[in-house]
C-alpha cells in the first residue's frame, strides 16, 4: 500500500491516549535526522507540525516537542521541505543525494541540492528536474572535492581548503605563512592527498563559488577599461597610462576592481532552498498602503510595476 511505510506519522498515541507509540518516537527520530541535512546556518529546521505547516524555522528540540504534542501536518508522507523529492521515496528506504562522507554537513548537502536546481519549498512539488549543464559541472567538481581524504576520516579536500581559508581570514595570516602551515601538514601526513599551497586551496574553493570579473580602471577614476574600451592602454579623458612596468618587464594595471555579475547570483538565490522563499517575500506578503518595510513598497518599484505589468505579474521577478 502507498505510504504504508509511514503510517506511523498519523498514529501518534495509543487509543486510550496514555503516551506516545514507540514507532512514532522512532519515526520522529529518523525525521529529525533527515531534516538536519537541510538546516539553516543557525541549526534551525522547518517544523511540519499541524500548526506550523513547514512555515516556521525552529530548533530541532522544539520541532520534536511540537510533533510529540500536536503531530504532523496533513498528508506529509514525503518530506519535500526537508530534502526528499516526490516520487523517489519507496516503502523500504529514502533516496537522497549523497556526496561522500562530507554530505553529513548540512551546508554541503544544500550546495548539492542547489547544484541540481531543486527547490523543495513547495508542498506540491511533483516534477523532478534534471540538472542543467552548468549544474552538472558544479556537481562533478563538488563530488570530487568532497571525497574523504582517507577511509574513516570526515574531512575532505574541500573541507580542509575551506577551513584553511577561514583560518587565514580570521587570524590575518599572510600567504607565505599559510604556505608554511600547509607544507607542515603535508610533512606530518605524507600519505594524505592534501593541497600543496594556499593558491591551490583558493583555486579549489573559487571553482565551486560564483565568478567575478576583474576590470581595470583609470588611476583618477575617469573611466573603466570595459566592453568597447577594454583594449585601450591610456585613459581617453586624462591620457594617463593604464599599466605600470614591473622590474621583471611585465605590465600590470595600476588600478583594478572586481565586478560581481548579478545574474549568476540571482540564479543561486533562486536555486537555494533557504533563500528562494525570501526572493518571493515581497509578492506573497503585501503590506497595507503607507507602510514601508521593503523596496517594493516604494513609489519607484510601484511605478515600474505599472509600466511593465507582464514583468510584475511573475512573482519571482525582482
Amino acid at each position: 500500500m502507498e505510504n504504508e511505510h509511514r503510517k506511523w506519522m498519523y498514529a501518534r498515541s495509543f487509543s486510550d491516549r496514555r503516551g506516545l507509540r514507540y514507532e512514532f518516537k522512532q519515526g520522529v527520530k529518523e525525521f529529525l535526522k533527515q531534516a538536519n541535512l537541510c538546516c539553516q546556518s543557525d541549526g534551525t529546521i522547518r517544523c511540519p507540525c499541524v500548526d506550523c505547516e513547514c512555515k516556521k524555522w525552529l530548533r530541532p528540540e522544539d520541532v520534536k516537542t511540537n510533533l510529540y504534542s500536536k503531530g504532523f501536518m496533513e498528508n506529509y508522507y514525503v518530506w519535500t521541505s526537508h530534502g526528499e523529492i516526490e516520487g523517489t521515496v519507496d516503502n523500504s528506504h529514502n533516496h537522497n543525494f549523497v556526496v561522500g562522507e562530507s554530505s553529513r554537513d548540512p551546508r554541503l548537502h544544500e550546495m548539492v541540492m542547489d547544484a541540481f536546481g531543486i527547490d523543495n519549498e513547495g508542498e506540491n512539488q511533483h516534477v523532478v528536474q534534471l540538472p542543467n549543464e552548468e549544474a552538472q559541472r558544479f556537481f562533478a567538481q563538488l563530488e570530487s572535492a568532497s571525497q574523504p581524504l582517507c577511509e574513516g576520516m570526515s574531512h575532505s579536500e574541500l573541507s580542509v581548503a575551506v577551513r584553511l581559508l577561514s583560518i587565514k581570514s580570521d587570524a590575518n595570516i599572510s600567504q607565505v605563512g599559510m604556505d608554511s602551515v600547509i607544507g607542515l601538514m603535508n610533512e606530518l601526513n605524507p600519505n594524505l592527498d592534501l593541497l600543496d599551497n594556499y593558491y591551490k586551496a583558493k583555486k579549489l574553493v573559487c571553482k565551486l563559488g560564483i565568478s567575478y570579473v576583474k576590470i581595470d580602471f583609470c588611476e583618477k577614476g575617469c573611466m573603466l577599461y570595459y566592453k568597447d574600451d577594454a583594449d585601450l592602454e591610456n585613459c581617453k579623458f586624462c591620457g594617463l597610462s593604464r599599466f605600470k612596468q614591473l622590474a621583471s618587464g611585465n605590465k600590470v594595471a595600476i588600478k583594478a576592481m572586481h565586478y560581481l555579475p548579478l545574474i549568476p547570483r540571482l540564479k543561486r538565490l533562486y536555486a537555494s532552498m533557504s533563500s528562494a522563499p525570501h526572493m518571493r517575500w515581497h509578492y506573497e506578503n503585501k503590506r497595507p498602503s503607507g507602510v514601508l518595510c521593503h523596496p517594493s513598497d516604494g513609489e519607484a518599484w510601484k511605478h515600474f510595476d505599472k509600466m511593465c505589468p507582464d514583468f510584475a505579474n511573475e512573482l519571482r521577478n525582482v
